[in-house]
């Protein structure tokens, strides 16, 4: 994927008009957001319109403010939506990156504030935000605020950033004028996409591993059935899934509550995909729809008003008004919407309000464990049931124990394809590839292998598996599949088993065993690396050891080996699909 993609980078950009043009905004056939880019240049055809809930026409007059944002997991878009009530729908992220990148455009009648959100436990921190910025700089656009970048859900750094940007808007003398913008899709227009799922079937669910005391953890394959849906994947790509919550959680909240699950729900007032409409019931709501996983702190203001006990409310007014916003982060970090309604005793909340304090309930993201050349209607999935407990509760991943305890074979369930462009395989079959996956890191790479299978021996080049995991006999994914594809000389296979002996091995401990082939594989033959896993550790872990063996086996120095890593990235062969859990 993509590094705005891969560093789990969610971009907003604000651009506020100074001067947009002395004509009628007619003068753009399709209402395109090109009214706002350039002063002269023509709407950009063959644009396919997006779902109709998202277009908003305003008829009042008015100063004129964009607000586009750009994600992959919907956070960017909880930001835009509490930055402004009315806004209008995002574009699709990449599309417009690239256009940016490539525009000549005189963009000086444009102010703006570029917002950047990241994660720093990935390498790229923020990186698409600040070529944004920088590319505005250099078209000409007046920045208003420097950019700025958050790390993760640092709500008080946003809130912050959201205060300044009103406070310059409201500074300058924006024209008043009617509203003429209509958003059309930069993307592939209609079709199963994010806000528009594909309700797949499931067709086969195993246990890939052997389960027998707390410290297993269960692993398990899912295929999908896509046949008729339109969707189209290519190795390396992931699987995007709609999960439910589990019925238990939200019957307590219900009862915590007092509602009786039976309230009628009007979907048009809540921030929900446009493939959801109608009145349900508020039950179904806290099913399907809304996350009671993660609280924003927002919730807990708002409760605040509904707590009867003195001392409950003290409580949470001290933690409210901690001068270190890191209390509260950590606080709503450990916890739940039940364990705060069970905590704090609310009465008299409205159905409606609480739901809208809560967060829509996001796809999860698996990469694809299976190849479209081997079957082009079926999705394989490689997931590992997430299961721990918190201040004495047993607690659950969403999606994976929604898969593993409630999808029944034969149900359906909403999924799209993300792309993941910067994680292909190189169309020189013949180029060695270096595959480095523990754990569910494994799933690309079977589908990777499915593909190299295919290919006649003589065009086909070596490939080198360094899989890792506890023990052998337990939670060795697809062992027998790897094993016959070694048989057949698709790859040659090392596996590490941290747990089988008294010292610890991980996979780089065997690429360093591995340290002269590695070299030579990525020296001499133009090997092509990729990794895939834990973003925290391992994949840190693997970088470390890459260097060193560049650094020992060339006979360079340090920064050097950067260097030489950093133009193997650049070329394609050095890539990552790397997550935090």
């Amino acid at each position: 994927m993509l590094e705005w993609i891969l560093c789990g980078l969610l971009i907003i950009v604000t651009y506020v008009v100074l001067t947009l043009t002395s004509t009628s905004g007619s003068q753009y056939a399709d209402n395109s957001i090109d009214a706002f880019i350039s002063k002269d240049s023509p709407a950009v055809k063959g644009r396919q319109p997006r779902e109709s809930k998202y277009t908003k026409d305003y008829t009042t007059e008015g100063q004129q403010i964009l607000v586009l944002y750009g994600t992959e997991y919907g956070f960017s878009e909880e930001v835009a939506r509490k930055l402004f009530d009315r806004y209008v729908p995002p574009t699709d992220a990449l599309p417009f990156y690239e256009m940016l990148l490539k525009s000549g455009e005189d963009l000086s009648h444009l102010h703006y504030s570029v917002l950047a959100l990241g994660d720093s436990n990935y390498p790229q921190f923020c990186k698409t935000g600040k070529t944004l910025d920088n590319r505005f700089c250099e078209l000409s656009a007046v920045r208003d605020l420097d950019c700025q970048t958050v790390d993760m859900e640092d709500w008080e750094v946003i809130s912050d950033w959201m205060d300044r940007v009103v406070g310059v808007v409201s500074d300058i003398d924006l024209k008043v004028r009617m509203d003429y913008l209509s958003v059309s899709s930069l993307g592939e227009g209609e079709g199963h996409n994010r806000t528009n799922p594909f309700f797949a079937k499931l067709m086969v669910k195993r246990l890939l591993t052997f389960v027998e005391d707390d410290e297993d953890k269960a692993t398990i394959h899912c295929e999908f059935d896509i046949t008729g849906s339109g969707l189209t994947w290519l190795s390396g790509d992931a699987l995007g899934i709609y999960p439910k919550n589990n019925p238990c959680y939200v019957q307590r909240i219900l009862q915590t509550l007092g509602y009786s699950g039976l309230e009628k729900i009007d979907t048009q007032d809540q921030s929900l995909p446009a493939h959801i409409d109608g009145v349900i019931t508020s039950r179904k709501m806290l099913l399907k729809y809304l996350d009671i996983k993660h609280v924003r702190p927002e919730f807990l203001e708002e409760i605040l008003h509904f707590i009867s006990c003195p001392l409950q409310k003290k409580t949470l007014e001290d933690l409210l008004h901690s001068q270190l916003a890191s209390n509260i982060r950590e606080y709503l970090s450990q916890r739940e919407v039940i364990d705060i309604l069970e905590e704090f005793k609310v009465d008299g909340l409205p159905v409606e309000r609480f739901l809208s304090l809560l967060k829509p309930l996001q796809p999860r993201y698996y990469s694809i464990s299976s190849s479209p050349q081997n079957d082009c209607n079926t999705v394989c999935v490689t997931a590992a049931v997430v299961q721990y407990t918190s201040l004495g509760r047993c607690r659950e991943g969403v999606t994976t124990c929604y898969l593993h305890n409630r999808l029944q074979l034969g149900d359906q369930c909403p999924v799209f394809i993300s792309r993941n462009p910067d994680f292909r395989l190189p169309s020189n079959t013949r180029i060695p590839l270096i595959l480095i996956g523990p754990g569910t890191g494994i799933a690309p790479f079977r589908a990777f292998l499915q593909e190299r299978a295919l290919v006649n021996e003589e065009d086909r080049g070596m490939t080198f598996l360094y899989f890792g995991c506890r023990h052998r006999d337990k939670d060795f994914l697809y062992r027998e599949e790897l094993e016959k594809l070694q048989e057949n000389f698709v790859l040659r296979l090392r596996a590490a088993f941290s747990r089988d002996q008294k010292e610890k091995i991980y996979v780089q401990d065997l690429l360093l065993e591995d340290s002269a082939l590695v070299w030579s594989l990525i020296n001499k033959e133009n090997a092509a690396v990729y990794v895939c896993g834990d973003a925290k550790q391992m994949s840190h872990d693997v970088h470390k050891t890459l260097l060193e063996i560049i650094i020992t086996q060339g006979q360079i120095t340090l920064e050097e080996a950067k260097v030489y890593l950093s133009s193997m990235e650049r070329e394609g062969r050095y890539q990552k699909d790397v997550w935090v859990t």
